[in-house]
């Protein structure tokens, strides 16, 4: 019971301080139109979220998660978890690749993998914490579909199950759905923060 209270007493003062941090009140995005090249968009996520990690609202949600290089697996949890219950999955509309900043996704606390990887990888590099944006093709499919940071060599992959466009990268084996592991994205990228 001790134990419970003590739980519940740090989550009450986690969302207290939560409070206190001002979100700017600009909901910017980069739109890029018809086919872009997988790679350039890579770029610009990437140029997205070092820009964004400079700004005081990320330094001060980055503080306020309490994450720490030396702490690399309860930092990747504590980002997941946070980029988890910010907002649901939504896929970009046909054609329109949407690449939201951090300030954009927590204000319509709507995105898919590739604004949750940005606001993951803004955070943690907020901390001077390693990251990697790892950009993956799945199953049989030549084509990038999906898009996750790894935080000081731990995937921090927020919608493990959905591409950009919405649709389940899911198989079934009988009755039992099976999730991609990462032996299972059979093309993929890396670029560093």
């Amino acid at each position: 019971m001790y134990f419970r209270s003590k739980v519940f007493q740090w989550i009450k003062n986690y969302f207290e301080k939560m409070k206190n941090i001002k979100i700017p009140q600009y909901n910017e995005t980069v739109k890029i139109k018809g086919r872009a090249n997988v790679r350039e968009i890579a770029e610009i996520m990437r140029e997205v979220a070092r820009t964004e990690s400079k700004k005081q609202y990320i330094e001060n949600l980055s503080k306020n998660l309490c994450i720490s290089i030396a702490e690399p697996s309860y930092t990747a949890f504590r980002l997941c978890n946070f980029a988890f219950n910010t907002a649901t999955f939504e896929p970009d509309e046909n054609g329109v690749q949407v690449i939201k900043t951090p300030a954009a996704l927590i204000r319509t606390k709507k995105g898919n993998c590739v604004d949750y990887t940005v606001l993951i990888s803004s955070l943690a590099h907020a901390a001077g914490i390693p990251v990697i944006i790892k950009v993956v093709a799945i199953g049989n499919s030549e084509n990038y579909g999906h898009v996750y940071p790894i935080v000081n060599g731990y995937p921090c992959d927020v919608v493990p199950y959905q591409r950009q466009d919405g649709t389940e990268h899911l198989y079934r084996t009988g009755n039992e759905i099976v999730y991609p592991t990462e032996k299972e994205y059979n093309k993929y990228f890396l670029l560093e923060l």
